[in-house]
């Protein structure tokens, strides 16, 4: 068989609103708004300026089942420079923008198919030979509970290269919503060489070989849980049909979380020239992008006295954004107070007197699996009661919780000096 390359992405989401950001500080909303634009233009510059075969898009191209005028027509655009420059698309619809949503009356360029509600093969071909088999389907609606691997067909035995397209949740993935459920052993009997899927927005790659089984991630991070690179994957296949995946970052506006710890620091000041290294630290990083950062301030020390004053963390936080440059930026998004007291709790919970008797009934909680039972079920029905309907906490969050609640007694019980 021919070596050839493709490309793999997925989880578009283009024009994403960001409009909880566009409130705060309306520079930053707007340059939200406009990355999942430069982020698919940035898809399409790299498919172009690395000569690949194909393109596979493994659904979620538009945020929304009403996808806007604006969002169809930038896809039509990049589609048709693909066109011009002789690469083929392969696209199928996922859980965001369904079939069944509203569409334009938009006419696609030649070398773009998008497959429909029912699997189905298309051919790849290079100077008339076959490259690749591509099964593909689309959802027709939003919630599509089926697993829809089971109506993939097995390859003929003397089948080109084959990839799956599907956007799905293989494994049961609690992160994401769980449509078109399938397991790994399900995708592995078919019998297909390469899983292109989609709807798990960080980069897994679930089998290597025999299939590949690969989620590429989003192009663009929405939000501070899409921290880090985001991007496509850059598919080769040997002659011998070895698969060799390499990433490629396509985002143009990082989210990045960063922690301070204020055990060695005394003042407001020398807090400010820290976190201001910190900073600037993740705009090199970054490597000319805009930041978005999640900062949260750790450890324990003096500072923590003045970090709880009311409107301290409030204060500190538009301090830091009025300071941010212009772009590339490092914006701060929110600041999380995680700082504790100069307090030794262990040695605390030893003494003679009613804060140290709480300590150590708390510790108590802690090492009793029928107490935590106990605590667990009762927070739960504070979730699960709820009108809606809330998940169960897990036991890690009770413990958490738990633990956070020991803090916060301390400081309330500790008498003043």
């Amino acid at each position: 068989m021919q070596p050839f390359r493709f490309v793999h992405a997925a989880d578009l989401h283009i024009d994403s609103p960001f409009r909880g950001l566009h409130d705060v500080d309306k520079r930053v909303g707007e340059r939200l708004r406009e990355s999942t634009f430069e982020a698919f233009r940035n898809l399409i510059d790299l498919c172009i300026d690395e000569q690949v075969d194909f393109l596979v898009i493994a659904g979620d191209i538009y945020d929304g089942a009403d996808r806007s005028v604006r969002a169809q027509l930038r896809f039509r655009d990049g589609m048709r420079r693909l066109s011009e420059a002789g690469i083929a698309a392969y696209i199928v619809h996922g859980n965001h923008d369904p079939l069944d949503g509203w569409l334009s009356a938009i006419t696609w360029p030649e070398g773009v198919h998008v497959f429909g509600p029912e699997p189905e093969w298309k051919t790849v071909e290079l100077n008339g030979e076959p490259l690749a088999a591509i099964q593909g389907v689309s959802f027709p609606t939003r919630e599509v509970r089926e697993n829809l691997v089971a109506r993939f067909e097995t390859p003929e035995v003397n089948s080109p290269f084959t990839i799956g397209l599907l956007h799905c949740n293989v494994g049961g993935n609690t992160d994401h919503d769980n449509y078109a459920p399938c397991t790994l052993d399900d995708l592995k009997l078919t019998a297909l060489d390469y899983w292109a899927l989609g709807h798990v927005h960080t980069r897994q790659t679930l089998r290597r070989q025999n299939p590949a089984v690969v989620y590429p991630g989003n192009i663009q991070g929405r939000h501070p849980n899409e921290a880090g690179q985001r991007g496509c994957l850059m598919v080769d296949v040997s002659g011998e049909g070895l698969i060799n995946t390499r990433f490629q970052a396509l985002d143009v506006v990082r989210w990045e979380p960063a922690e301070v710890d204020i055990s060695d620091i005394g003042t407001l000041d020398r807090l400010e020239d820290a976190i201001q290294q910190k900073l600037d630290d993740l705009g090199v990083k970054a490597e000319g992008r805009d930041v978005v950062c999640s900062l949260s301030l750790v450890g324990r020390g003096p500072l923590h006295t003045e970090l709880v004053r009311q409107g301290a963390v409030i204060d500190l936080l538009t301090e830091l954004r009025a300071t941010a440059s212009e772009s590339p930026w490092v914006w701060v998004e929110r600041v999380y107070d995680r700082t504790r007291p100069e307090l030794d709790l262990d040695s605390r919970s030893e003494a003679d007197d009613f804060l140290g008797a709480t300590l150590r009934r708390v510790d108590e909680v802690l090492d009793d699996q029928e107490s935590m039972q106990e605590l667990a079920s009762v927070v739960g029905e504070v979730f699960t009661g709820r009108k809606n309907g809330l998940p169960a906490p897990t036991d890690d969050q009770i413990r958490a919780w738990t633990a956070e609640a020991r803090w916060q007694l301390a400081e309330l019980l500790e008498p003043e000096e």
